[in-house]
């Protein structure tokens, strides 16, 4: 099964379960399509342009928007079975959504924004090329420094990422280029993400093959493998997602490759001016 059939699958379970007051955890969701958690947000905000909660909230009152119209149900019935514990969170929400009141919605019989279903549809366009190759890595050793971000939605790892991944080039860009070893990642910056048990973690560091590590840094290693190597036309956090969402549209539905969940590598190559960023994706097995 396709990512963008997983994604249909996950948005069918959402609506069969969007009364569902436990329904609130995406984890529970990515279960349902044998995903990671944070693989899982990625994807659906990558391709949907909204989180999974903002999604299920937008859906839940819209619905509640309709019934308010249709149904003689009170605010506080109304707000407890769409998952809200009181009738003022309910009215806050709601007004925040469609810019109106319930009040006013029940007494004029409008003022009601829709939000539909998200239905995935294959768009089937020209020949657009996404500059890719497999390559084969040896062990990777990289030291710099690694936080631990948690269950964030993706959009909002979005922002705290580069935030600390700019604390770390302020405070110290040349003690970890110092660090530095050959290979072909010798003028690189790496950026490696890997998900472990629904938190994901974030180093941002250089490949480096020597033993006397300050303490104050971090040391991950990351299996020799196959990987998939995709180049970012343009190397700032815009093209990147730019290219996540074409890998994701335009490359993974049609492809025979599979991937290894939640574990990404981001290279910044050459510090001279002549910047190229490459985003790799560890390869399980191909057709």
């Amino acid at each position: 099964m396709n990512w963008l059939e997983s994604l249909q699958e996950s948005i069918n379970y959402i609506e069969n379960h969007l009364l569902d007051k436990n329904m609130t955890s995406a984890s529970e969701i990515a279960n349902e399509i044998y995903s990671s958690e944070y693989n899982f947000r990625k994807i659906f905000s990558v391709i949907t342009g909204f989180t999974v909660g903002e999604y299920i909230r937008n859906r839940r009152l819209s619905l509640a928007g309709e019934e308010l119209i249709t149904n003689d149900i009170s605010v506080l019935d109304l707000a407890l079975k769409y998952g809200y514990d009181t009738p003022e969170s309910f009215t806050k929400a709601f007004t925040r959504f469609h810019g109106v009141t319930p009040s006013y919605v029940r007494k004029n019989k409008c003022g009601l924004k829709n939000f539909t279903r998200v239905v995935l549809k294959v768009d089937v366009g020209g020949g657009n090329i996404l500059d890719y190759s497999v390559v084969e890595l040896d062990k990777l050793r990289i030291v710099g420094y690694s936080k631990v971000f948690g269950n964030h939605e993706f959009e909002e790892n979005n922002k705290l990422i580069p935030a600390f991944v700019k604390a770390c080039y302020d405070a110290d860009f040349d003690g970890m280029m110092a660090m530095a070893t050959d290979s072909i990642f010798r003028e690189s910056i790496l950026g490696y993400r890997n998900d472990v048990e629904g938190e994901l973690c974030y180093t941002i560091g250089v490949y480096s093959e020597r033993m006397d590590i300050d303490g104050k840094y971090n040391v991950i290693e990351v299996p020799a493998g196959k990987w998939l190597r995709f180049r970012c036309e343009t190397p700032t956090s815009e093209g990147m997602q730019k290219l996540w969402y074409r890998i994701y549209t335009e490359f993974m539905p049609f492809s025979a490759y599979r991937f290894a969940d939640s574990v990404t590598l981001e290279a910044s190559c050459g510090l001279d001016g002549a910047k190229e960023t490459y985003l790799y994706m560890p390869l399980i097995e191909s057709n």
